[in-house]
């Protein structure tokens, strides 16, 4: 289908035994089609050669195209995951005047300030805030696909999950993304064997890098007590987990006996600052 405009490279010359490269490899997708695709589809991509009209070679690649709310896997979209954590969302709005209104209750400041207080007990309380008023939506757990975190899958975005009150670990992962982002703090995916959890920095840090595969550099961030992590689906549980307790629960996945089950940390700040802006 035509999910991206025909273009042409025009080669002056090639002579016997050259090869060039060409360096303007830019093509032109076509976003309305794309943002149409409600599933995915298979496409076909077809690279012609020819002189002065005439057609000397033809080659054809197959090409899968995602549904508009798909995450492709590690394997091909790891630094896009960070696009599917959508904090102007407005069911992130709605979630964040939730936790704002108990931080009050609780002869606390309502105010979502980030890390401007310099205190990593804040950042905390506004991390456990967070988490108190997603569990009040009282959503039920969706099994997701196997093997999701390198085949990928749809993505829920906050205001499906608000309304149909139903959601995979990974649709809860970035749920809380989003509402800690938009809180002012950096979140954390971290991806498992067929399983998704969230963290928040209690300090402005990030990763060192975007994608982080070793799961070392992350249990150094928690055991320096700058990385809160915990387990997202503990809000499906009747009652809900307390966030005291998904943090256990997800501590015992970061197990160094556990180690094979890692398969990923995703920095949201780090890539938003690589350009992965929100969907």
């Amino acid at each position: 289908p035509p999910f991206f405009r025909p273009k042409t490279w025009t080669i002056d010359r090639v002579l016997a035994g050259d090869a060039i490269s060409l360096s303007d490899r830019k093509i032109e997708l076509d976003a309305a089609y794309l943002a149409g695709l409600d599933e995915a589809e298979r496409g076909e991509i077809t690279l012609r050669l020819s002189a002065r009209g005439e057609p000397l070679s033809e080659e054809h690649i197959e090409v899968r195209l995602l549904a508009r709310d798909e995450w492709g896997g590690v394997d091909d979209m790891a630094q896009l995951l960070p696009a599917f954590v959508m904090p102007n969302d407005p069911a992130v709005g709605r979630i964040l005047k939730v936790a704002a209104d108990q931080l009050a209750r609780h002869g606390r400041s309502s105010a979502l300030d980030g890390y401007q207080s310099g205190d990593p007990n804040r950042s905390f309380v506004l991390v456990a805030a967070i988490y108190s008023a997603i569990a009040g939506l009282r959503l039920h757990y969706a099994q997701p696909p196997a093997s999701f975190e390198h085949r990928g899958q749809k993505i829920r975005r906050p205001t499906t999950v608000e309304t149909e009150r139903l959601a995979t670990c990974l649709d809860t992962s970035l749920l809380f993304a989003a509402a800690i982002e938009a809180s002012g703090l950096h979140p954390v995916v971290l991806l498992f064997r067929d399983h998704a959890a969230v963290g928040a920095w209690l300090t402005p840090r990030t990763l060192s890098r975007a994608i982080e595969p070793d799961a070392m550099e992350v249990r150094k961030a928690l055991a320096s007590r700058e990385l809160v992590l915990f387990e997202t689906t503990g809000v499906t549980h009747r009652p809900p987990m307390m966030i005291q307790a998904a943090q256990r629960a997800l501590a015992q996945r970061l197990d160094e006996e556990q180690e094979g089950q890692f398969v990923a940390a995703i920095d949201v700040q780090r890539a938003r600052s690589g350009g992965i802006t929100p969907l």
